[in-house]
């Protein structure tokens, strides 16, 4: 079969790789549609440490077409998604249901192979099933890119009606986000980012209005002005300046939710203000698979819009140029059997 193998630093190439067998308890799919993430990006570009030989692609969906010794509940044929992660299922996280934060997890495209390939061998537990009225496409990026923001509004953030708020950075994350908080009866959205291609975009996923942080002097004074004051304001982007920026959008009693993520280390603002105003700042990682499972039951039943998640389609051949051109705001999603 053909995958797409990482071989160091900016070199990424298509190449013929064996049919994985599944082992007992896994299941091997014909890979319908594999998103290509931010991660993907940092993975590529040497960031991660991942391994040369290494088939990256953590948003899957796909067909199964192979069971291994002891499946039980799946079937030839069946369309399904899968986690991007293989949890250990032991671990005090894993047993209370928080999947997401498994201490051993071995993550698609990472310590494992991916999914940017024909085929991919999956644990049966990784695996969720794809209504018929959800795309193959809409249904690979779901975990990440749609569950993520929904865990971090709904589940961390406890988003509510009314609510005013503030999504700094409008890539594939945000502009998910943006959609979520509308659907949740946001009253007013205003998003953050220096592309004016993103801008764009997050006005066409439902912001009421954009801000370009660099084209102020004080972008929290301008940010504040648009929002009169966030209640809940979620960062995708994973730099200290944005975080800071997030803190200062916030009315008293406030929320910032930071799903970005990155090494820079941001500055609390002056304790007697951090404090009287009682706002709060909380970090959110991926999504469970009942989060899953939820959204793709929204997505099914039309009440939540994702037409705007996928920005193009591409093939296996043209994914070595993809990452050599600027991140576009919506997903990139390639159909390797194509």
């Amino acid at each position: 079969m053909r995958g797409l193998v990482y071989h160091g630093p900016g070199d990424v190439r298509v190449e013929q790789i064996p049919v994985p067998e599944p082992a007992p308890g896994e299941v091997l799919l014909d890979v319908s549609a594999a998103g290509i993430c931010g991660t993907d990006r940092h993975i590529v570009a040497g960031e991660l440490g991942v391994a040369p030989g290494t088939v990256p692609g953590h948003e899957i969906s796909g067909v199964v077409v192979g069971l291994g010794g002891g499946v039980e509940g799946w079937e030839i044929g069946s369309r399904v998604l899968s986690y991007g992660q293989v949890t250990c299922g032991e671990c005090r996280p894993c047993r209370e249901g928080h999947e997401h934060r498994c201490r051993r997890p071995q993550v698609m495209g990472m310590s494992r192979q991916g999914g940017f390939a024909e085929k991919i061998a999956v644990p049966q537990q990784c695996l969720v099933r794809v209504p018929d009225a959800v795309s193959d496409g809409v249904a690979a990026i779901v975990p990440d890119a749609i569950a993520t923001p929904y865990h971090a509004l709904v589940t961390v953030g406890r988003i509510g009606m009314g609510e005013s708020v503030v999504v700094i950075g409008a890539g594939g994350l945000g502009l998910q986000a943006i959609a979520l908080a509308r659907m949740e009866g946001a009253a007013r959205v205003v998003a953050v980012d220096p592309s004016p291609v993103a801008r764009e975009a997050a006005l066409g996923a439902g912001a009421d209005a954009v801000l370009d942080p660099a084209a102020d002097e004080d972008a929290a004074k301008a940010l504040y002005q648009l929002t009169s004051g966030a209640t809940l304001a979620l960062e995708c982007v994973g730099r200290a300046d944005s975080v800071e920026l997030g803190m200062q959008s916030l009315v008293p009693g406030g929320s910032l939710i930071v799903v970005g993520v990155g090494h820079e280390r941001p500055r609390l603002p002056p304790l007697i203000r951090f404090v009287a105003a009682e706002i709060s700042v909380s970090g959110s990682f991926g999504s469970t698979i009942a989060e899953i499972e939820t959204v793709l039951e929204l997505i099914a039943g039309g009440r939540l819009d994702v037409s705007r998640s996928i920005s193009r389609s591409v093939t296996l051949d043209q994914v070595p140029g993809v990452f050599a051109e600027p991140a576009t705001p919506g997903r990139t999603v390639i159909v390797p059997q194509s």
